[in-house]
């Protein structure tokens, strides 16, 4: 007892050394609303594709997870936003090295001395998802307090890029880091450089903001297609920590780019770099308007690049066309009007109040929580969508800037790049269409305008959400909802997977509500699935590693949903891999490999987090697994005949070439097969392949000319094969 005493006094005082880099909330919580909640699942009243079927693929070592390491930093080890596992290309130009493995950087603490040990870590795996070597990415002295990583893959060389934040100058400010392994010149991991700054604090502020003292933390990275032949460009960013004047953390960023060959990392550059603040985010936080939530996405294949998230009752896009150079801002409210629906018996109070007693005047709004998430791109690089949440709020406190967090209901909101406009999906507690323009009420889910049911004592049920993997104080919704959420999305072709955590039944029996007792300490990992671009989405599936809930009794509330691959596990914080991989395509068989990371953490509650009397100082370990996840596409049996499944596309030969090349590729199927050339750009040069292709191989040849048959320049060039909903991409050098 004496010892675990002293481990929670020891975690508490390692908390408020930390906290200093958390990200912190925008706005005061009211903690003090628990009438009218319901635990539990949420029905919805419409018709919807089931929930998704999944198993775990093993890796080669026939292991259903991958160990990775031991840590005690059990707080967020994967970063905020972004990404932190990547798939790199299969093969690494120029000299052509067998790449195809998996990066993944995270903090990590290899002992409790939490403020001196907390590193910048990456692990390497192999294709087959076996572990190949898990170290420091800085080797190099002085380390000291370094987190909060993010990488990207060069689509090119496979090289990995690496960000973070630290103290490494006499200053003991945070600066942000980066590094990048050389891969490409040995076609093996372990070889970063040492690490730079990337962006100095507070000493860049002045120069782009006009503040003398901010200091931008929680880079994230991305690696796309660059204006300048045969480069590609690095993109990064790294929000404010600095309160502003009024004292509220409103999160601006700086914003940076830099274009780079695989000779420019041979010789171990800094690269040059063009940085910008974004006069947007300045305004809305020097001016204390309203907090920024953002994250970053860079497409692969063209100039695409969007800022996206929420701003106060607002969603927001700050959308490039032109790599990054400029940016356009796109604006649209989300603040629907609410009824305030009263008890049953006299007085009839109603179930929201001002300070004063009186009703108060309700308002749906994007919300300031669930801000851990990143975006994908869908419908052929048309839309951005990613998912955070919304919260049931008054006018009151609205104008007072405090808010009830225990109203949050995740959604899946999406930017459509051509019309500029803005829409949303009902992810988790849904009405009768989930993706009409009408956000669901949580007391009238049949849209009748009636309230749907109420408790004994009158009440109007509100049916609660749980979008966390954390809940175990009275009133912690603040906690659970911003420190503790994390939800991620991945795409491929037109499949979107989307998965966050959920503790209702958690929070049920934290509660004590009846038949909730087996749910204590035991949060659950939510996945749902589209197949059209996510305009509509399946049922939630529910995974966990309660070992009571491997067979189903409404009465204690359990679904089946036990994962014996967790056996024994707490499994936490899941990040997921950048690419959705495609198994198979074939009528009837449709299945998508899911790559995704997670903390095993060996008690619950995160000790190095900010959260109070949550989880002692004993560390767990990181983990990698991929599931195997069925799709149902909704096309009918014909339409699904020509839309067949690319099984390989070959590497042209001869590779470099002059003047001509062949590209051999195999269908399983008969279907609308496309073949284009892509330049360094990302402009397309010429289509060589728009038809209809029996099953079987084939093969093109390109000349080295453009659609207007004038030769191309010397130089590297892409070339994509559509087939249904299978797209793979290679690399190929023309050579003059």
């Amino acid at each position: 007892m004496k010892r675990v005493l002293i481990l929670l006094i020891l975690s508490l005082f390692i908390c408020t050394l930390l906290a200093n880099d958390f990200m912190q909330p925008a706005q005061i919580a009211k903690s003090d609303y628990y009438q009218g909640m319901r635990f539990g699942r949420r029905s919805a009243f419409r018709d919807q594709d089931p929930p998704p079927e999944y198993s775990f693929i093993q890796n080669g070592d026939c292991e259903d997870t991958t160990y990775l390491i031991d840590s005690y930093y059990d707080y967020m080890p994967f970063s905020y936003n972004g990404h932190n596992l990547r798939l790199q290309p299969e093969t690494s130009m120029p000299y052509g090295y067998p790449a195809d493995g998996i990066f993944v950087t995270y903090m990590c603490s290899e002992t409790s001395a939490l403020m001196t040990d907390r590193r910048a870590f990456y692990s390497y795996l192999n294709p087959d998802g076996t572990l190949y070597y898990s170290g420091a990415i800085n080797v190099y002295p002085p380390i000291r307090h370094e987190g909060y990583t993010s990488c990207a893959i060069d689509p090119v060389t496979g090289d990995p890029f690496a960000v973070w934040h630290a103290r490494v100058e006499p200053d003991n400010t945070f600066d942000c880091l980066m590094s990048y392994e050389l891969f490409h010149a040995s076609g093996s991991s372990g070889n970063w450089i040492e690490p730079f700054i990337l962006f100095d604090n507070p000493e860049m502020s002045q120069p782009y903001t006009g503040a003398s003292n901010d200091a931008f933390l929680w880079p994230q990275v991305w690696v796309g297609p660059s204006p300048l032949a045969g480069h590609r460009r690095v993109h990064a960013y790294a929000n404010n920590a600095v309160p502003n004047s009024a004292i509220h953390h409103n999160y601006n960023s700086l914003y940076g780019y830099a274009d780079f060959n695989a000779d420019s990392l041979l010789f171990s550059s800094h690269l040059d770099w063009t940085v910008q603040s974004l006069s947007y985010f300045d305004y809305m936080h020097y001016n204390d308007i309203d907090r920024v939530n953002k994250d970053l996405i860079v497409s692969e294949v063209d100039g695409k690049v969007a800022f996206f998230g929420s701003a106060g009752d607002s969603l927001f896009a700050m959308y490039s066309d032109d790599y990054g150079d400029t940016f356009t801002k796109y604006t649209q409210q989300l603040k629907q009007p609410m009824d305030n629906p009263t008890n049953q018996n006299p007085p009839y109070d109603p179930v929201w109040t001002n300070d004063d007693g009186s009703a108060a005047e309700m308002f749906i709004l994007p919300s300031n929580d669930l801000s851990h998430f990143n975006g994908v791109f869908t419908d052929n690089h048309t839309k951005v969508q990613w998912m955070s949440g919304v919260n049931y709020n008054s006018a009151e406190n609205i104008a007072q800037d405090v808010y009830w967090p225990a109203y949050i209901y995740p959604k899946i909101f999406t930017f459509d790049i051509n019309t500029g406009e803005f829409s949303f999906y009902d992810l988790d507690v849904q009405d009768t269409d989930p993706g009409d323009d009408h956000l669901a009420v949580a007391f009238d889910l049949n849209d009748d305008g009636i309230v749907d049911e109420y408790d004994d004592e009158g009440w109007p049920i509100v049916v609660m959400s749980c979008p966390s993997w954390f809940f175990n104080t009275e009133g912690g919704w603040q906690e659970a909802y911003f420190h503790e959420s994390n939800c991620k999305m991945v795409s491929n072709w037109d499949w979107v997977v989307c998965v966050w955590h959920d503790s209702s039944k958690l929070q049920a029996a934290f509660y004590e509500e009846p038949g909730y007792d087996g749910w204590v300490k035991e949060s659950e990992i939510c996945i749902v699935i589209s197949d059209d671009n996510g305009a509509t989405w399946s049922d939630i599936r529910y995974i966990n590693a309660n070992p009571n809930d491997n067979v189903i009794d409404p009465v204690n509330h359990y679904d089946g949903n036990y994962a014996p691959e967790l056996e024994d596990m707490i499994p936490v914080d899941v990040s997921l891999g950048d690419k959705l991989e495609i198994l198979s395509n074939t009528p009837g068989n449709y299945h998508a490999k899911l790559h995704f990371v997670f903390n095993d953490d060996n008690d619950y509650g995160s000790a190095a987090g900010s959260t109070t009397n949550s989880g002692l100082l004993n560390g767990g370990s990181l983990r990698y697994a991929a599931i195997d996840l069925e799709f149902q596409p909704t096309s009918s049996a014909d339409d699904m005949t020509v839309t067949p499944a690319a099984c390989h596309l070959s590497q042209n030969y001869p590779n470099p070439f002059n003047p001509s090349t062949t590209i051999a590729y195999n269908i399983t199927e008969p279907g609308k097969v496309s073949i284009e050339v892509f330049n360094i750009k990302g402009q397309k040069v010429k289509t060589l392949v728009n038809d209809h292709m029996t099953a079987g191989n084939h093969n093109v040849t390109w000349d080295g000319k453009d659609a207007n048959n004038k030769s191309v320049s010397s130089g590297i060039y892409f070339y994509k094969l559509i087939a249904g909903r299978s797209e793979k991409v290679k690399k190929m050098i023309l050579l003059k």
